[in-house]
């Protein structure tokens, strides 16, 4: 006990003294100190994260069998496999790099990997849907998922699907490789570590985790036996800080290296200042709307149907997510091979209230919108609020962090909610899957991950069709699924609507080097340096 309260103190001063005074002083050299706002990040256990804000940590804490490049994401590196190979039934063999260690010491084996990823469907948390999407569950990956010799992984197919899929999805963080023989030694119950990995780390990647205060401060130190050498950065300090003048102000002092919560204005003020770099990346992912076809009201298709003349998207796309994303209303990135152009939608309040007249409504209703308390959520959801009400539809809107808002949509008790999807992979399909499958829209089910599900939409025509764009190795007929899938997508009467094509807007000082961004914000601090460190 007395060891503990020692660790606690060592780990606060720590963190302390690398938080200068204001104006008085700029970062280490080799400490990256990064400013954004916290609220959405939930836990750091790998079986249990789907939230971005989580991802940023994570990637940092943990490797996968494979990777995403760190500068162009569309390609997949080696990352604890060395190699891997495909056979012609779609059987992935993946042989382990020698010499890779966890944070713990023990060395990385084949059965650590086969544990981790059989505890993703074992917890079955939000991230097991990205196994179940693969065919994958519980049962089947007692004999699909293997491990020969302690250096090689046989994963087979549970059905026909494109392999990339499965090395796609692998290279997300449902599949971090977690350290089994400490995890198991912290295990409660059968909770397989689940407690104690919430707000700990049992990786193998370039950092680890020193300290985690929900909204308040996230701490990591280098590894000085990463596989790949020893990180430039000795640590890296992440600070709660959800508004933007404090961020801009606090990066113009040299308090912090990188802001990343920033208003438009904000943005667009730093962008003449010479000490500081504006990055943008796109993220894969979507501002949207969502409704929830539970409530009895937007279980009316010709309810859903009148929500796209009274969202504002030029209005919004330029004024209110300005460097935050471009105005899109399919949900998959405009330059992806096979999207489809938008449909063209604009605000007709007149043509809204002849339809709300035919749904039963000519006075219109009350409703409920919540919302993320953050740049550019709250700002998208005051913008639909004010066109909701021109057509005599009153929404009132509900702030909160992450678990208040999204916690509420996972339980599928909401009405409206404005929110972000992360792309999954940089392709169609990778973008709008969430969007258009739900194998079982139960209240149990185990596909949480799913916006379709979390909106209880039941879509038994769109699931298949995402199971055979998921399937066809073709490249063409893959293609022509892709198109076919959005369209019916849109014909639907969703109960999503796209808004923006997300990107991640970030300024960061001018001596920060290596710093990119990648899909679903998921950065890799181990490449960052500063100049003249």
């Amino acid at each position: 006990m007395h060891f503990r309260h020692a660790f606690l103190s060592v780990s606060v001063a720590a963190f302390v003294a690398v938080l200068p005074v204001s104006g008085l002083a700029e970062t280490p050299k080799d400490q990256l100190v990064i400013g954004l706002s916290m609220t959405n990040l939930l836990t750091l256990d790998p079986a249990e994260a789907v939230e971005t804000e989580s991802f940023d940590v994570l990637n940092n804490l943990y490797d996968r069998l494979v990777e995403m490049d760190a500068k162009n994401p569309s390609t997949l590196v080696p990352g604890l496999a060395e190699k891997w190979t495909v056979a012609e039934d779609g059987t992935i063999t993946f042989t382990l790099r020698d010499g890779a260690t966890f944070h713990s010491g023990n060395p990385v084996t084949s059965a650590d990997v086969v544990w981790s990823l059989k505890r993703v469907m074992t917890l079955n948390r939000g991230p097991a849907s990205f196994l179940r999407e693969l065919g994958y569950s519980k049962e089947n990956l007692e004999t699909l998922l293997t491990a020969p010799d302690a250096r090689t992984v046989v994963l087979k197919p549970s059905e026909a699907i494109n392999p990339e899929i499965i090395l796609y999805t692998l290279a997300r963080t449902v599949g971090n490789i977690i350290d089994s023989k400490t995890a198991m030694e912290h295990q409660k119950g059968e909770d397989l570590g689940k407690a104690w990995l919430t707000n700990t780390s049992a990786g193998s990647g370039p950092f680890v985790l020193r300290r985690w205060s929900a909204n308040d401060a996230v701490i990591l130190d280098r590894s000085e036996t990463y596989w790949r050498g020893v990180p430039p950065m000795r640590r890296i300090v992440i600070r709660h800080m959800p508004e933007s003048q404090s961020q801009r102000l606090q990066i113009e002092n040299g308090d912090i290296d990188v802001a990343r919560s920033l208003s438009a204005s904000d943005i667009k003020a730093m962008g003449k200042n010479d000490a500081i770099v504006i990055q943008k990346v796109a993220s894969g992912g979507f501002y949207y709307l969502a409704v929830s076809t539970a409530d009895p009201i937007f279980a009316k298709p010709e309810v859903r149907q009148i929500l796209t003349s009274l969202i504002d998207y030029d209005g919004i796309g330029a004024a209110v997510v300005g460097d935050y994303g471009v105005k899109r209303q399919v949900p998959v990135p405009a330059d992806y091979a096979g999207a489809i152009p938008d449909p063209g939608y604009t605000v007709d309040v007149s043509k809204a209230k002849e339809l709300l007249a035919k749904a039963g409504y000519p006075d219109g209703f009350k409703t409920s919108m919540l919302v993320l308390s953050d740049s550019p959520f709250v700002e998208i959801a005051t913008a639909i609020q004010g066109t909701l009400a021109q057509a005599g539809i009153q929404a009132e809107i509900t702030q909160g962090n992450g678990t208040q808002v999204y916690g509420k949509m996972r339980d599928r008790k909401f009405s409206m909610i404005v929110g972000r999807s992360g792309g999954q992979m940089p392709n169609v399909l990778g973008a709008i899957q969430a969007y258009t499958s739900n194998f079982d829209n139960g209240p149990k089910s185990t596909q949480t991950a799913s916006l379709a599900w979390r909106t209880s939409w039941d879509i038994p025509e769109l699931t298949k069709l995402t199971s055979e764009a998921r399937s066809e190795i073709n490249a063409e007929k893959r293609l022509a699924l892709y198109k076919e899938l959005q369209e019916k997508f849109l014909s639907s009467s969703p109960p999503l609507f796209a808004i923006a094509a997300a990107a991640q807007p970030s300024a960061i000082r001018a001596d920060v080097e290596g710093l990119v961004d990648q899909q679903s914000r998921s950065p890799q601090w181990y490449y960052v340096s500063k100049t003249g460190q």
